[in-house]
Formats: structure tokens, C-alpha cells, sequence
């Protein structure tokens, strides 16, 4: 055992462990086993029987009691029958318990006391069916029998069964405790076992442990003391390099960082310079559409001075309309003047009219009765005359109105139109003064975007060279950056290596530590240290 390693020793302690469990785990498996068989006996078929003997006792009460029942001498028609169906459904009762209760019997003794006991269930059921047989028939004779049955033949029926059920009921009693004694002493015996076992497992574990730790404490001794010595070595050797390295990196990250100050001044100037390049670009493009722009204004306000001639010209021509209109209104007056003319003549036909008749009617009075048709004819003819009167009276008024009216419109027409005309002819001539100013404007507008577009043109060009050159310096500079990254990268590196070294010399020294304190405890180790 002297040659055999830790891990070997360790794993054969665990094996006797494992061993002892096993052993302890197979005698509490079989004794619990046995245990549970015993149990489930008593649980799955004696207390069922006992179960179904008790169902089948209570059964039988019942039966009795319903029986007994129907020999009452004041029973009624209604509660003779449910006597009769509690008699059946008792009877339906015992018989499924019985049923099942046979199925559960195993040996012949109990098969023999279940036998005599269904014989006395039977002599018993035919005593009672007999009873019902009379209850049914119900008159003095039967009264007399079912008496009888009730006194002598019920109660002997009754002893001869519930003496056969004494002797069942004894049996599983017995049966019930020795099977209880049986399951106690399983127990109490499984309980002895395992404790004994434990005993001598833990007892023999315990005698290998403290041998196997007492051998490896002292090779652990020696090997700690060995650890530590190397970890102080590393520990300077960790610390002398993460100095070097630090005092590299910060000499790389100072470099660095002015190389970063300068390259983001020239970014930012280059992207001014951009910048600058752009928004000249853009001005240029700018005030080429101004120029393009004040050119179309320029023919659009050519074009608004013709206009506002062609609209001179147009008023001119519309003032010679309203003149021709006016013209043709004072003729239409003329034609009305000659309607009124034309009316007074019908007036002065209508008048005459008028008096003819009147002298009609006047010589058909003379006339008499020869006259009479005559005279209708003459006021028939006056009052159209009337008629005629007033339809010229009515248009005689109605054309002096019209001529008042369009007299006024006329004038009202000359008077509008005059002003009119006057406004917009001073505003043509307003407009016309504006639009050669604005032509005069734009003019001057457009050689002086012309000018613009040649100084932007110039500045765009100088800006673009200054960009590249600021480009090709930028990359220069990003070489250098480049560089000096690469050369602070290599000393974080080594200054990382060392930290890491550091870090795993202070997780060995954690280590020995933790090895100590496992298998030499706090005091010994104290007394080490």
C-alpha cells in the first residue's frame, strides 16, 4: 500500500464506504421487503375479510329488522311493500359481500366455518322468504303463520346463524393478531440488523480513515512547504515584470495619445475642409439656378410689359364696346317712345270706341224690342273697348317706366364705366413703370450672380487640393498611430502576462491554503506557518 497513490487510496476508502452502504442498503431492502409483504397480507386480504364479514353481519340486522317489521299487526298496505323491497335490497346486499368474501378465502378451515355459515344464511333466507310470502297474501290465516315464524322458527334461524358468525368473527380475530405479532417482530428484528451493521461499518471506516489520513498528511506536509517556496519565487518574479511592462505601456499610452490628439485635429480639419468644399458646391449650384432663375425673370417681366400694352389696347377696345352698347340702348329707348306713340293712338281708338257704342245702345233704346240684340252687342263691345283701355293704360305705363329705367342705367353705365376705365388705365401704366424697374433689377441681379458663381467656382477648386493634402497627411499620421498601438498593445500584453502570473501565483498560494486547511486543520496549520 506504501506504493499506491492518493487518488487509489481515496477511491478504495470510498469503495469500503460504498461497500458498507450496500450491505446496510440490502438487509434494510430484503427485511423491508418481507415487512411490506406482511403488511400488504393484512392490508390487501385480512382486513377486507374481516371487511366483508362485518358487511355481511350488518346485512343480515337489516334483513331481521325489515322482517320482523311486516309482523307488525297495525302495518299499513304502503309501508308493508317498502318493508318487502328493504327485505330484497338487504338480501342483493349480503349475497354480493359473500360473493366477494369467498374469493378472498385460501385455506380449508376458513372455507368450512364460510360454508356452515352460507348453510345458516340459507335456512334463515328461506325462513324470511316464507315470511314474505305471507306478508303478501295478508289475511287472518297468514297473520296466524307469519306469527308463528316470528316467534319460533325466526329466532331459531337467528341463533343457529349468529352462532356459526361468532365462531367466524373468533377466527379472524386470531388470525388479525398473530398476523400483527408476525409483522412486529419482522420489524423489530429488521430494526436490530441494521443498526448492527452500521455499527461495524462505521466502526471499520473509521479505523481505515484515521490510518489513511495519518499517511497522507505527512506527504501533504511536504509537499505545501515545497508549493510555497516555489510561489514566493514566482511572486518576485510576477512583480518585477508587471513593473517593467507598466512603465512600457504608460510610455506607449502617452505617445499614443498625442499621435490620437493630432489625428482627431486633422479629422476634424479635414472634415471642416469637406465642409467647406461641400457648402461651396453647393453655393455654386446655387447660384447657377439664381442665375438661370433672374434670367426666366427677366422674359417673364419682357413678357408682362407686353402684356400690360396688349391690355391697354384691349381697354381701349372694350371703352369703343360699351360706347356701341350704350348707343344700341338709346335706340331701344327710341323704339319704346315710339310703343308709347303707338299706344296713345290705340287710346284714342279705345275712345271712340266707346262713344259708338254708347250711341248704339242709345238708338237700340229708341228701337224697343227690335233693338234689344242690338243693344247687347253694344255693351258687349264697350266692354271690350273698356278692356282695351285698360291693357293701353297698363302699357303706357310700363314703357315710361322702362324708358326712366333704362335712361338711368345708361348714364349709371357711362358714369361706372368711366372711372373704370380710368383706374385701370392708371393702374396699367403703375404696372408697367414696375415691371421696366423690375427688368432693370434683374439685369443687375444676374451679372451679379455671374460674379458669385466665378469667386465660388475658385474657392471649390482651392478647397478640394487643401482637402486632398490634409488626406495624405492624415495617413501618415494613421501609420504612426498604427505603430504606436502595436507597440502599446505588445506592453499591455506582457504587463497582462504578468498580472496573470500574479493572479495564479495568489490562486496556488489560495490553493496550498485551502490544502492545508482541508488536511492539517486551522490549529496545526497556524503552528506550520
Amino acid at each position: 500500500m506504501k506504493n499506491t497513490n492518493f487518488k487509489v487510496k481515496l477511491i478504495l476508502l470510498c469503495v469500503f464506504l460504498s461497500v458498507v452502504s450496500i450491505v446496510i442498503s440490502t438487509v434494510s431492502y430484503f427485511g423491508v421487503s418481507d415487512l411490506n409483504g406482511q403488511s400488504n397480507f393484512f392490508s390487501e386480504n385480512i382486513i377486507p375479510r374481516n371487511l366483508l364479514l362485518s358487511e355481511m353481519d350488518v346485512s343480515y340486522q337489516k334483513t331481521r329488522i325489515q322482517v320482523r317489521t311486516l309482523g307488525l299487526s297495525d302495518i299499513d298496505s304502503e309501508n308493508r311493500k317498502i318493508a318487502i323491497s328493504n327485505t330484497m335490497e338487504m338480501i342483493e346486499n349480503y349475497e354480493l359481500a359473500a360473493s366477494k368474501l369467498q374469493k378472498k378465502i385460501t385455506n380449508a378451515e376458513e372455507q368450512k366455518i364460510f360454508d356452515d355459515l352460507q348453510d345458516q344464511w340459507v335456512d334463515f333466507k328461506k325462513v324470511g322468504a316464507r315470511a314474505l310470502e305471507l306478508a303478501q297474501i295478508n289475511n287472518s290465516a297468514a297473520k296466524a303463520e307469519l306469527q308463528e315464524i316470528f316467534l319460533v322458527h325466526c329466532p331459531e334461524a337467528a341463533e343457529n346463524y349468529q352462532r356459526v358468525l361468532d365462531k367466524y368473527n373468533s377466527r379472524l380475530s386470531k388470525e388479525v393478531t398473530s398476523s400483527a405479532a408476525v409483522v412486529s417482530s419482522t420489524a423489530s428484528r429488521l430494526q436490530l440488523t441494521i443498526v448492527i451493521v452500521s455499527l461495524v461499518g462505521i466502526l471499520l471506516g473509521f479505523s481505515i480513515g484515521v490510518i489513511y489520513a495519518s499517511s497522507i498528511s505527512r506527504k501533504i506536509k511536504a509537499t505545501i512547504s515545497a508549493l510555497t517556496n516555489t510561489s514566493i519565487s514566482l511572486t518576485k518574479s510576477a512583480k518585477s515584470i508587471a513593473t517593467t511592462s507598466n512603465e512600457l505601456s504608460l510610455s506607449s499610452e502617452r505617445q499614443d495619445s498625442s499621435l490620437q490628439e493630432s489625428s482627431s485635429s486633422l479629422e476634424e480639419i479635414s472634415s471642416m475642409v469637406r465642409m467647406t468644399a461641400d457648402n461651396a458646391k453647393k453655393s455654386n449650384n446655387l447660384a447657377e439656378e439664381s442665375l438661370d432663375k433672374a434670367a426666366v425673370g427677366k422674359k417673364i417681366v419682357k413678357n408682362m410689359i407686353d402684356s400690360m400694352g396688349n391690355i391697354d389696347g384691349n381697354i381701349d377696345v372694350m371703352v369703343g364696346e360699351f360706347s356701341e352698347n350704350n348707343k344700341k340702348m338709346l335706340h331701344i329707348v327710341e323704339l319704346i317712345n315710339q310703343i308709347e306713340e303707338r299706344t296713345q293712338v290705340i287710346n284714342d281708338i279705345v275712345f271712340q270706341t266707346k262713344l259708338l257704342s254708347f250711341n248704339a245702345s242709345v238708338e237700340a233704346a229708341r228701337a224697343g224690342d227690335a233693338g234689344k240684340g242690338f243693344a247687347v252687342v253694344a255693351e258687349e263691345v264697350g266692354k271690350l273697348a273698356q278692356m282695351s283701355g285698360n291693357a293701353s293704360i297698363e302699357i303706357s305705363e310700363m314703357v315710361s317706366t322702362s324708358v326712366h329705367e333704362v335712361n338711368s342705367i345708361v348714364e349709371e353705365s357711362n358714369m361706372k364705366l368711366s372711372g373704370l376705365v380710368q383706374k385701370v388705365k392708371t393702374s396699367v401704366t403703375s404696372g408697367s413703370e414696375v415691371a421696366s424697374q423690375c427688368g432693370q433689377i434683374l439685369e443687375e441681379i444676374v451679372s451679379s450672380v455671374e460674379n458669385v458663381t466665378n469667386s465660388i467656382t475658385e474657392i471649390t477648386s482651392a478647397t478640394f487640393e487643401q482637402s486632398k493634402g490634409i488626406t495624405e497627411l492624415q495617413g501618415s499620421i494613421s501609420s504612426i498611430d498604427v505603430s504606436s498601438k502595436s507597440n502599446t498593445g505588445i506592453a499591455k500584453g506582457a504587463s497582462n502576462i504578468a498580472d496573470q502570473l500574479l493572479n495564479e501565483v495568489s490562486f496556488v498560494n489560495r490553493s496550498i491554503g485551502e490544502i492545508e486547511l482541508v488536511f492539517l486543520g486551522e490549529e496545526e496549520r497556524k503552528q506550520a506557518a
